[in-house]
C-alpha cells in the first residue's frame, strides 16, 4: 500500500463513528429519539439530557470523548423537542411546558432510556446519568431512583429550574460542573462539595455543554468519568 492509502486507513479509523439512532416509548406516551454510542464491551453507559430548547446534538463533542475513551452514551432528545416530538393528544412541544407543568415528568424520559437499556441486557449498576441545565436536574432525580447508578453528571445544576428542583442522592458518586459567570449554577457546586462522594470544579464560561468549548474542561470531563467507569463490568 502506498504512503497515501495508509495515511487515509488510519484517518478513517480515527474518526469518530455515527451514532446509532434509536427510539423508545415513556410511560406517559412520549416515543423519544436518542443517538446511541457504545463503550466497550460491559462497560458504563451514560445517560444524557439537554437543557432547554436543544437537542441531543449538543452531547457530540463529549461523547464522542467518551466513546473513544471506551464509555457508551445514549444522548436522549427530552419530550417536546427536536425528533421527540410525538406525545399523548394536545401534549405540545417544549414551549407549553411551564404553562402545563409537564417539566417535572421529563425524568421519566431519563427512566425510559435506562429501561430501554436494560432490555439490551445493560445491567443497573452499568447505567449512569448525566444533564446539562434543567437536564442536570432531571438527570440526579433519575439516578436517585436508580440506587445502583455508578455516577452522576451535572452540568450547570440549578437550585430549581421550571419546577425541577435539585435533588441529589447522597453517598452517589457526582461531578459538578459550572462557571462562576453562571451565578444560578454556581451557586449550586458549595453546597455538593460538602457532600461525601462530590466532586466539582469550575469551567471558564459557559452554560450545560457550552463549557465543553474549553478543551481543558472537557479533557477533565473525559478523565473523571473514564476514571468513574474504571471497573464497572458486568452488572
Amino acid at each position: 500500500m502506498t504512503a497515501a492509502v495508509l495515511l487515509l486507513a488510519a484517518l478513517a479509523a480515527a474518526a469518530p463513528r455515527p451514532p446509532e439512532i434509536v427510539s423508545f416509548k415513556t410511560k406517559d406516551g412520549w416515543t423519544l429519539a436518542a443517538d446511541r454510542r457504545p463503550g466497550r464491551k460491559d462497560g458504563v453507559v451514560v445517560v444524557l439530557a439537554h437543557g432547554v430548547g436543544s437537542s441531543r446534538g449538543e452531547w457530540t463533542r463529549l461523547a464522542e470523548r467518551l466513546q473513544a475513551a471506551g464509555v457508551g452514551t445514549l444522548a436522549v432528545d427530552l419530550r417536546g423537542h427536536h425528533d421527540s416530538l410525538k406525545g399523548p393528544k394536545g401534549a405540545g412541544d417544549y414551549a407549553t411546558f411551564d404553562a402545563t407543568g409537564e417539566w417535572p415528568k421529563a425524568a421519566e424520559d431519563l427512566s425510559a432510556a435506562a429501561r430501554w437499556l436494560k432490555a439490551r441486557g445493560v445491567g443497573e449498576s452499568r447505567i449512569a446519568f448525566g444533564g446539562a441545565s434543567i437536564g442536570a436536574n432531571l438527570a440526579a432525580l433519575a439516578a436517585a431512583k436508580n440506587p445502583k447508578a455508578p455516577f452522576l453528571l451535572l452540568f450547570s445544576p440549578g437550585p430549581d429550574y421550571r419546577g425541577v428542583a435539585l435533588t441529589v442522592r447522597r453517598g452517589l458518586k457526582i461531578l459538578a460542573v459550572a462557571s462562576p459567570a453562571d451565578g444560578y449554577a454556581h451557586r449550586t457546586l458549595a453546597p455538593l462539595s460538602k457532600l461525601d462522594a462530590v466532586a466539582v470544579f469550575e469551567a471558564p464560561a459557559g452554560h450545560g455543554a457550552q463549557m465543553f468549548d474549553d478543551e481543558a474542561t472537557l479533557d477533565r470531563v473525559v478523565a473523571w468519568v473514564a476514571a468513574a467507569s474504571g471497573g464497572h463490568s458486568g452488572d
